[in-house]
């Protein structure tokens, strides 16, 4: 070779080296992961490997987020759902994949990986096509295989996926289980591959078999006998079976087995259940599969002393005692009774309660009688005045059907509380305010011991107290009412309506008012101004007969005449339901207080408010006083939220071991043991509502005293600060 020639080669040579090197350095300056480039190196013959970038770190996958405004007392439980019904399809807790990042970026630069010797470059750094990020198979989207599996597990995917199979389950059980068997690699949890079932299998299926002690029903569940064929269809059968019999106890256990919405538009709960995943995962790595399964039940102590109370009463029966002779004697309808008086019942009455009476006084209703008539009345829940009328008599008589034992009902009337407990959140708060609508009684519990008990008015039955959870924020010295829609519609319209010029209705025609006057009358005379969309509006200058009145607001401002009283207890929800003070004091005497409409009345709001702060902001009395006597609209923040659980509980049982019932004033107790038991069963009601004492003097003479009254009193006035207040 010529020397021209060689030094031309040389020359090729160089060019090359420069070439190739040059290539690393642009690939070394592509953008880095935080968005800024890195200058590249000047050119040189090689790369050594401690200048070779890290690779970055892949992000971490995503986890779920926090729930939003977690509820003190009740944290939000991260593998437990709200139940809408048993077949829709549970949510989990579990957070979704990571995804996988692209090619193009998880994979660092081909020059980053380059041998050092320069004349020996990767083919992804020369080919193009090789550098572009491949084309996603069209087989990627299929869904991917299920894992390797025990042939009993393939048993049970092809069982769970027969429709024929479990005709009678849950859609939401079979769908969970066939989900956990798609994804197990293992072998199955309930059935031995020679045959027979675990230990956990027994004390499961041991443990369901007892379901009618926790208030559910035994029949209810499907159970298998013990595989004797070790043919995988065999123990696949058993073995599928076996699961779903646990979701549905896991479901009814914590939830309970109805759709509470499904009863009432006013049973507005919403019970939280386990995921089913989790269940099966933690059922069979528990200790003991029925511990695990009993620790699924509410753990209130109102729920545990009616299991107890569920479980004495299925006990065999004793003996019968004779029957009192006493109960035989029947007193038959008649004039009211007054003490005093002389009366040919009165000597029935004498031997009803065994009273004996002086020799030719038999028929004298007398002292010591009368004293035994009113512990009598009392014992009954009947109004204690002595007197013998309608409601006396017949609980003398035990006429009612619904006072008859009735074993079957009882025990039904226990499970339907139950069942109502199941509905409720599992911690109801370390501080809470229970209302018990059927009991008319508030109560404050703190660290699980009762700290407050007061009497209240609840809805009427045309106008419910609705049943639901929700955290008391705010307290309001002196309010203000603005009327709600309902009663705009049903008792102020009316008024308004002839005082416009039209016609008598059916509330004007039982309580007066209006009587011509003119709307600003009217609404004077309740203390009632009227606005529209926030201006104020004559009334007289409105033609209510061809208004919709809920376009228009009608407030009452703070004062004496205010039917919320001086302060009210909010808890927003949806029913725009709160406790208050009330000008109508008298019905607290009643027995039966369902005179609302809606809102729940508390008869000493002054000390309620003093615990409920003095919980809160740790206020004296003095403090709390001090915003009484302020004067005006004033509120005052709750710092730490807590709960208001409104019950409907029909049976408790007090600290005595006694169980206490309750008439069903709203008449949900047949609909409920209807869908829980198929049966018909009749509770007992309260008396018709009315505020005149059904054991007092005939009704002409009630009529006699409301015209005297009536002389007083504008009667709208007694019935918007009474009957028709919230």
């Amino acid at each position: 070779m010529t020397l021209a020639r060689r030094a031309a080669a040389q020359l090729i040579s160089a060019v090359l080296v420069s070439t190739f090197c040059g290539y690393g350095a642009i690939a070394q300056a592509t953008p880095s992961e935080t968005g800024t480039t890195t200058p590249a190196p000047s050119p040189a013959p090689s790369v050594s490997p401690s200048a070779t970038p890290e690779t970055t770190e892949p992000a971490p996958a995503a986890t779920p987020s926090e729930p939003l405004d977690p509820s003190p007392g009740i944290p939000a439980p991260s593998a437990e759902t709200p139940a809408t019904s048993p077949d829709a399809p549970a949510a989990t807790g579990t957070a979704a994949p990571a995804t996988t990042p692209p090619a193009d970026t998880a994979t660092p630069p081909a020059s980053t990986a380059a041998p050092a010797s320069p004349a020996a470059p990767s083919p992804a750094a020369t080919d193009p096509a090789a550098a572009a990020p491949p084309a996603a198979p069209s087989e990627a989207a299929a869904p991917p295989a299920p894992p390797p599996a025990d042939p009993i597990v393939i048993a049970v995917r092809e069982k769970l996926n027969d429709k024929s199979f479990g005709a009678k389950a849950s859609g939401t059980d079979r769908d969970a289980a066939a989900a956990f068997y798609g994804a197990r690699s293992e072998g199955p949890l309930w059935v031995k591959s020679g045959g027979g079932f675990t230990a956990a299998a027994e004390a499961a299926i041991g443990e369901i078999r007892k379901a009618d002690d926790w208030g559910l029903e035994t029949a209810a569940f499907v159970l298998p006998p013990a595989p004797a064929d070790a043919a995988p269809a065999a123990l696949a059968e058993a073995e599928a079976t076996l699961t779903l019999a646990v979701l549905q106890y896991a479901r009814e256990a914590r939830g309970g087995r109805l759709t509470p919405l499904s009863i009432s538009p006013a049973m507005d709960m919403t019970p939280t259940l386990k995921d089913p995943k989790l269940v099966l995962d933690e059922v069979i790595k528990a200790p003991s599969a029925d511990a695990y399964l009993r620790d699924l039940h509410p753990k209130h102590e109102q729920f545990v002393r009616l299991r107890d109370a569920l479980i004495k009463l299925r006990e065999p029966a004793a003996p019968a005692e004779p029957v009192d002779e006493a109960l035989a004697v029947k007193i038959p309808p008649g004039k009211v009774i007054k003490p005093g008086a002389q009366h040919a019942d009165v000597s029935l009455l004498r031997r009803r309660l065994k009273v004996t009476a002086e020799a030719g006084n038999e028929t004298i209703y007398d002292e010591p009688l009368q004293e035994a008539v009113m512990a009598f009345q009392r014992a009954n829940g009947v109004k204690a005045n002595g007197f013998i009328g309608k409601s006396t008599r017949q609980a003398l008589n035990g006429d009612e059907a619904s006072s008859k034992p009735d074993p079957g009902r009882d025990i039904q009337r226990i499970v339907n509380n139950m069942e109502r407990w199941r509905w409720l959140p599992t911690d109801m708060g370390k501080f809470y305010v229970w209302n018990n609508v059927p009991e008319f009684k508030t109560r404050a519990i703190k660290d699980g011991k009762q700290v407050y008990e007061e009497r209240i008015v609840v809805g009427l039955p045309q106008w419910t107290t609705p049943v639901f959870s929700a955290q008391m924020r705010t307290i309001v010295f002196h309010p203000e009412w603005g009327v709600p829609d309902g009663i705009k519609q049903k008792e102020l319209a009316p008024q308004l309506r002839r005082s416009s010029g039209g016609g008598m209705g059916i509330f004007e025609d039982l309580f007066g008012g209006g009587g011509g006057s003119s709307s600003s009358a009217v609404l004077r005379r309740h203390d009632l101004k009227v606005s529209h969309n926030g201006r104020p509006v004559n009334p007289d200058s409105v033609d209510w007969n061809n208004v919709d009145i809920r376009r228009f607001q009608f407030t009452q401002p703070s004062g004496p005449k205010n039917v919320l009283g001086i302060v009210k207890f909010l808890f927003p929800n949806k029913h725009d339901v709160y406790m208050h003070d009330t000008t109508a004091k008298h019905l607290f005497k009643q027995n039966m207080r369902a005179y609302s409409h809606g809102c729940i009345r508390v008869n000493d709001p002054v000390r309620f408010a003093e615990l409920l702060l003095a919980e809160d902001k740790n206020w004296s009395a003095d403090e709390v006083d001090g915003r009484f006597r302020m004067g005006g609209l004033n509120e005052v923040k709750i710092d730490k939220p807590f709960w208001v659980h409104n019950t409907y509980f029909t049976a408790v049982v007090d600290d005595s071991g006694k169980l206490n019932t309750f008439a069903d004033v709203y008449g949900y107790e047949p609909r409920i043991a209807a869908a829980l038991s198929g049966k018909q069963y009749r509770f007992e009601t309260p008396p018709q509502i009315a505020e005149v004492d059904p054991d007092a003097p005939p009704a002409t003479t009630q009529r006699r005293k409301k015209q005297r009254v009536t002389q007083q009193t504008d009667p709208l006035t007694e019935a918007i600060t009474g009957l028709f207040a919230n």
